[in-house]
């Protein structure tokens, strides 16, 4: 069960709920409950505690840094105009990098610095969002991956996971194809180098005080998989095995386009990826970047926010930039100025 709770931590670029503290919380929870046979505590609905009340909220006045406004091919923008008074900024990120590829510019800190909350694709402090999407995390009708692999493929994953320590594929069995696949990057050689941007932007949230929101709920995320036929789902797992036999060159090209801040080429990697995986753009990009556009209205309204989601739901005519722009939004490029 545990190793099952675990695979909540890595899923695939244009997903990412990543390991955080009200996910670890929830996998705590969950061990005791089976140690025990007790049922969990009861929570309030009410927003997590990790977000502060306006009373406890301090605002350190940063003076804005100069920025180049030029270059569309960039992960940080301004949001403005219509109803706002005062700036919000949209940040594209990749949800789990090389440590040594991470960085965070002095640019997108003073931009943050200059907000009062944060929203991220989910609230990951909100124990009860974690445990309300596990069920989410397995296929309907009693469906196995057994019933979508030939034998051939079902020995090649079972035989990776079994080499990994994972005791083979038989307790995987009913998980979302798509899950499985994302389970491989956590069991990767290097997979302790890696990070998290939405974790490193929860840290500088709590060290300012400020609150942190989710555009939607990790339950919503889980289903939203569903809308991906399973048996494309299967065909990506082996996809997946095989990128993984390659040395991870497709990731590592992704990883390099988003050091580069190429939102084109992003967008352009994730169609080839996906390219023949039915419902994959419109399910995991454009619905939920559609639905997010009054969310992320409302939340700018009421207060400053940095929004950081998924770069690659950021650019083309269904991305988050031009939707905003269609809802009448001034929404513009910031780069670091070249000395």
């Amino acid at each position: 069960m545990n190793i099952i709770l675990r695979s909540l931590t890595f899923i695939l670029i244009t997903i990412g709920l990543f390991g955080c503290s009200g996910y670890k919380k929830a996998v705590r929870l969950e061990q005791q409950r089976q140690t025990s046979k007790t049922a969990l505590p009861q929570q309030k609905t009410a927003k997590t505690s990790t977000n502060p009340s306006p009373k406890t909220f301090k605002q350190k006045s940063v003076p804005l840094m100069a920025a180049d406004t030029s270059n569309a091919n960039s992960l940080l923008w301004e949001i403005s105009g219509k109803d706002l008074t005062t700036s919000s900024y949209l940040y594209g990120t990749i949800h789990v990098i090389p440590k040594k590829d991470f960085i965070l510019t002095d640019l997108l800190k003073n931009r943050f610095a200059q907000t009062q909350q944060l929203a991220l694709e989910v609230d990951m402090d909100n124990m009860l969002s974690m445990i309300s999407a596990l069920p989410e995390m397995f296929m309907d009708d009693d469906m196995t991956l057994e019933d979508l692999l030939t034998e051939e493929e079902y020995n090649r994953v079972d035989a990776h996971f079994a080499n990994k320590g994972m005791g083979g594929l038989s307790m995987f069995n009913r998980m979302k194809p798509i899950l499985v696949s994302s389970m491989m990057m956590e069991q990767g050689p290097t997979s302790e180098d890696m990070t998290s941007y939405e974790m490193e932007l929860m840290d500088m949230a709590k060290d300012r005080q400020m609150a942190v929101h989710g555009l939607e709920t990790a339950a919503f995320q889980m289903g939203v998989l569903d809308s991906i036929p399973y048996k494309a789902q299967a065909k990506m797992l082996v996809q997946s095995l095989d990128e993984q036999a390659d040395g991870g060159a497709m990731y590592d090209e992704m990883v390099e386009l988003y050091k580069n801040q190429d939102l084109k080429g992003l967008q352009a990697a994730v169609a080839a990826e996906s390219e023949g995986v039915e419902n994959f753009d419109h399910a995991l990009l454009y619905i939920r970047n559609h639905n997010w556009i009054p969310v992320i209205a409302e939340m700018a309204k009421e207060k400053p926010t940095f929004f950081a989601v998924g770069a690659a739901h950021l650019p083309g005519e269904e991305g988050v930039i031009r939707l905003l722009q269609k809802a009448g939004y001034r929404v513009v490029p910031l780069r670091e100025v070249s000395e």
